[in-house]
């Protein structure tokens, strides 16, 4: 069986660092000298009742839908805040944001955005691959704290991981879903496993409007593996199941599973008419770990 290693990080964060040089009659918990400034938690949620993505093929339909609400009910709010939007995670520091919505006082406010909105911003047509990222800069009397500074963290990215909190609502620039294209003969391009061979030919089948099916025939009476699609992200998921009873290449590795896990690493690629599947493989005698398997339509 292959090894999996696992490497443990050890992270510690340190929030400030204060070298003392000697005293000063206005030292004590808080020195008079130190500007304290309460910065009120920002969440920034994606609707669900709007578009989840941009869609290539049909830009005129993408009608995005996010709110900003204060992540602790009866909280002090900010004096305002504007709304800014992030072009491609801002390359490189954050040098690509522009203002959405400015001056905003009430929360929580929903807004709908657009594409032509979007492309206008940023003076060029949204593209494949492009995302974006709405937040807000936060402003406190005269100071502002900013959602994508040039250097440094923003000022959702503390919360992260917190029940309920977004640091920004994000939407992809993709091509949606068309299940027809997901039938039929696809190519291998590459299996890190290694149980398919590139260029080898998987059969594709369509269950329905967004689930698909394959087999691996290096098992021994391979089941069909159920590949659910979901079509607002085109991101790929496989309940964990049972594909077979034994692998062909070692008969002792048996009840081989497959599962995949929502993520950015498994999705579809209508464009392109690729899929992407990071596949955690088990047995009965344990795991092997997680491979990506890359296949195109032929």
């Amino acid at each position: 069986m292959k090894i999996r290693k696992i490497s443990i990080l050890l992270a510690v964060s340190l929030g400030a660092i204060i070298a003392f040089t000697g005293c000063k009659k206005d030292d004590g918990a808080i020195p008079e000298r130190v500007s304290i400034v309460a910065v009120p938690t920002i969440t920034t949620n994606i609707d669900a009742t709007g578009s989840q993505a941009i869609n290539l093929l049909n830009l005129a339909s993408f009608s995005g839908k996010f709110k900003v609400d204060l992540y602790f009910p009866g909280a002090t709010p900010p004096s305002k805040v504007d709304i800014v939007v992030r072009k491609n995670n801002g390359a490189v520091n954050n040098n690509n944001v522009k203002v959405y919505k400015a001056g905003v006082t009430t929360f929580p406010t929903t807004f709908t955005v657009t594409a032509a909105e979007i492309a206008t911003l940023f003076g060029v047509p949204i593209a494949l691959g492009d995302n974006y990222d709405f937040a807000p800069d936060i402003y406190v009397g005269d100071r502002k704290f900013e959602a994508f500074p040039v250097v440094g963290a923003g000022t959702g990215a503390g919360l992260n991981g917190q029940p309920f909190f977004s640091e920004f609502a994000r939407y992809a620039a993709i091509c949606a879903y068309d299940p027809n294209i997901y039938q039929g003969n696809f190519v291998v391009v590459s299996d890190a496993f290694g149980d398919f061979v590139p260029g080898e030919i998987v059969p594709i089948t369509k269950i329905d409007n967004s689930t698909f099916s394959f087999l691996d025939p290096y098992v021994t009476n391979p089941l069909p593996i159920i590949v659910k699609v979901n079509t607002l992200n085109n991101q790929l998921t496989i309940t964990k199941q049972k594909i077979g009873n034994a692998f062909t290449w070692n008969l002792s590795y048996t009840n081989p599973n497959m599962a995949v896990a929502a993520s950015t690493a498994s999705f579809v690629a209508p464009c392109s008419k690729t899929i992407d599947l990071n596949i955690n493989y088990t047995v009965d005698q344990g795991g092997f770990g997680s491979y990506l398997l890359k296949l195109k339509a032929q």
